[in-house]
C-alpha cells in the first residue's frame, strides 16, 4: 500500500530540520591544490609545507628515487589512515589533522651520493586548502658541479679576507696616533668645552665632568652615567640634536638618531659607565645658534639632556 503524501511531507520536513543544524556549522570544503616544488642544494635545511587533510589523499611524487626506509612511518602511523612510501611516489591519507603544537615533519633521502641528500615537509591542515598531488624535483648537483662552486666560493673569501684585513688593520690603531694614521684626526684643531649641568631624569645622574669635542664639523660628548640602585636597567638607545630658537624654544631637529656607544651593553641597578655620542654637524648653520642634546634609553622613557649647547 503507498504512503499517503500528508505523511511523508511531514517526515521529511522532521529530517531536514535535524539535519540542517550540523550542516550549518561544518567547515566549508578544502580547495585542492596542486603544487611544484624545486628542491636545491643550498636549500638543504629549508622545510617545505604539506598540507594536508582528514580523508584526503596526497601524493607526492619525485623525479628522482628517494629511500623508502628513511621515512619514519612508525612514528607516524597514528595520524594516518595511509601512509606508504615508494622509490618514486609518497601517498599519504591522514585519519586526523594534524597537531599544531608539535607538527609532524617527513624526511625522504634520496638515492644516490649527489646533493641535495634530502628534503623535508612540516605537515599541517589548511582550513582552506589541500595539497593532492605535490610535484618535487631534484635540482641535484654533483661531485664536479659542487667543485667548481667551492672554487667560486674560495674566490669570494679570499677577496673578502682582503677588505677584511684592511679593517682589522684601521681597527688596531687606537689613541691619537691610530686617529692620524685613519684620517680621523687631520692638522685642524680639536677644542674641549665643559658643557653646561645635565638635566638627567629620576634614577639617572651624570658623575664628574662631561667633556665636548670640536674637530671641524665633528662632535664628540663623553661623559659617565650612573643608573640609581632602585632604578630599572638603563639599555642605550639614540641621542637626539635639537636646534633651539631666538625665544629658547625647541625648533628644527639636526639629527634624530645619534648612536650612544658604551663598552657596557647596558647599566645594571647601581652600575656606571662611559657614554660617548659622535656626529657631524652640517653646513649652513647659524654660528650662534644654540642647541638642546638628548641621550636616550632604548624604551625612551628614560634621558638625560644638555640645553644650551654653542655649534
Amino acid at each position: 500500500m503507498l504512503t499517503p503524501r500528508v505523511v511523508v511531507c511531514p517526515i521529511l520536513l522532521m529530517l531536514l530540520g535535524a539535519a540542517a543544524p550540523a550542516w550549518a556549522g561544518a567547515p566549508g570544503p578544502r580547495v585542492p591544490r596542486e603544487r611544484k616544488l624545486v628542491v636545491r642544494a643550498e636549500e638543504a635545511t629549508t622545510l617545505h609545507l604539506l598540507r594536508v587533510a582528514p580523508g584526503t589523499v596526497t601524493t607526492v611524487v619525485f623525479n628522482e628515487d628517494i629511500l623508502p626506509a628513511s621515512v619514519d612511518t612508525k612514528a607516524l602511523a597514528p595520524l594516518f589512515g595511509q601512509l606508504k612510501v615508494y622509490p618514486g611516489v609518497m601517498v599519504l591519507r591522514p585519519a586526523v589533522a594534524m597537531p599544531e603544537t608539535s607538527r609532524p615533519l617527513i624526511t625522504a633521502r634520496f638515492a644516490g651520493e649527489d646533493v641535495p641528500r634530502q628534503v623535508s615537509f612540516l605537515l599541517v591542515t589548511d582550513p582552506k586548502e589541500v595539497d593532492t598531488v605535490v610535484e618535487v624535483s631534484r635540482h641535484a648537483l654533483s661531485a664536479e658541479d659542487l667543485g667548481e662552486e667551492l672554487s667560486l666560493l674560495r674566490g669570494r673569501c679570499a677577496a673578502a679576507e682582503a677588505g677584511l684585513a684592511t679593517l682589522r688593520a684601521q681597527c688596531a690603531q687606537s689613541g691619537l696616533a691610530g686617529a692620524v694614521l685613519t684620517g680621523a684626526l687631520g692638522p685642524e684643531p680639536v677644542s674641549v668645552e665643559r658643557p653646561p649641568k645635565a638635566v638627567a631624569a629620576q634614577g639617572l645622574e651624570v658623575m664628574g665632568i662631561a667633556f665636548l669635542y670640536r674637530h671641524i664639523q665633528t662632535r664628540l660628548m663623553a661623559f659617565s652615567l650612573r643608573n640609581s640602585p632602585d632604578a630599572a636597567e638603563w639599555v642605550p638607545g639614540m641621542g637626539r640634536l635639537i636646534q633651539l630658537g631666538p625665544d629658547e624654544k625647541e625648533g628644527q631637529v639636526i639629527h634624530r638618531e645619534i648612536p650612544v656607544r658604551m663598552l657596557e651593553e647596558r647599566l645594571a641597578p647601581g652600575a656606571s659607565g662611559q657614554v660617548v655620542l659622535e656626529w657631524h654637524l652640517p653646513e649652513g648653520l647659524d654660528p650662534q645658534a644654540r642647541y638642546v642634546l638628548e641621550v636616550w634609553n632604548q624604551e625612551g622613557d628614560r634621558s638625560v639632556r644638555w640645553k644650551g649647547l654653542s655649534p
